[in-house]
């Protein structure tokens, strides 16, 4: 996630966003039955302190360690194809330098991710991860980074959609979670906010806001939930954060460290909760 993006005009704590209709299986409305109130817990990168960030083996890892989503951050080489890099650019994790988007996907395969813990791993596609997710139940949180062109964007939101997994689309931009919704219909959207990097969604039919630990106030998430929005909130890694977010009744909360979050909900509201 980044913080560069521009501010849309914001009354009090909520963003000014056309309601839409509640979600088949949301929370954000009260039915009268208790329930359990910890959030459900997303990897985000997979389990970066378990491995190296984004690859197969901190999703793995993620998995292994009960997280109920993985999130990830796609972008796209010169010739076309989705991977899986947080960056514009692949120095800071890998081992080469330069642009993903000047990268063909071959220079882009034969590099390794160092950010992390344990061995380097290589670089996955958008593919790759889809079909290792596709059937299994587990929801990918797809971060649409910045694209060259709509087609970039679309071509994501086709792959994801064809995948038969479980994904939600899923950017800090409005245009591209627009033009993903227009390849993609079916799956939901979800506007990123953090400090300073709040959009317009220009009446997108979102299914959720993601929301950065400065946004997510008890006033806001309770705006969302009655405009029939789930909340996430990013990026909580320890017990205080994860119980303020079970207090004010976020949905689901996004951690470099879901090994501790699931013990922790799990604590939180065990199993029959």
């Amino acid at each position: 996630m980044r913080t560069s993006l521009r501010v849309a005009t914001v009354t009090g704590t909520a963003l000014l966003i056309t309601a839409v209709a509640l979600p088949a299986g949301s929370t954000g409305g009260d039915t009268g039955t208790a329930r359990c109130t910890a959030p459900l817990v997303a990897g985000h990168r997979g389990s970066p302190r378990s491995a190296p960030e984004n690859t197969m083996a901190s999703f793995e890892a993620a998995l292994r360690d009960g997280a109920d989503w993985l999130e990830t951050d796609v972008r796209t080489t010169r010739d076309g194809v989705p991977v899986l890099m947080h960056d514009a650019t692949v120095d800071r994790v890998t081992d080469g330098r330069g642009a993903v988007a000047d990268l063909t996907a071959a220079q882009v395969a034969a590099l390794h991710v160092t950010a992390g813990p344990g061995p380097a791993q290589p670089v996955p596609t958008l593919d790759g991860l889809l079909r290792r997710i596709a059937g299994t139940g587990v929801r990918l949180l797809m971060e649409i980074k910045e694209q060259r062109s709509p087609e970039d964007t679309a071509r994501i939101a086709r792959a994801a959609a064809a995948s038969g997994a479980d994904v939600v689309l899923y950017s800090f931009y409005a245009d591209h979670l627009r033009e993903a919704h227009r390849a993609a219909p079916t799956l939901p959207l979800v506007l990123i906010q953090g400090a300073g990097t709040v959009q317009d969604p220009g009446g997108l039919p979102l299914d959720a806001v993601a929301l950065d630990t400065g946004l997510a106030t008890p006033e806001r998430i309770a705006a969302e939930h009655a405009a029939g929005r789930r909340v996430y909130a990013w990026t909580l890694d320890d017990p205080g954060a994860w119980q303020t977010a079970a207090d004010r009744r976020v949905d689901t909360v996004i951690t470099d460290v879901p090994a501790d979050a699931r013990r922790w909900a799990s604590g939180h509201c065990p199993a029959g909760g």
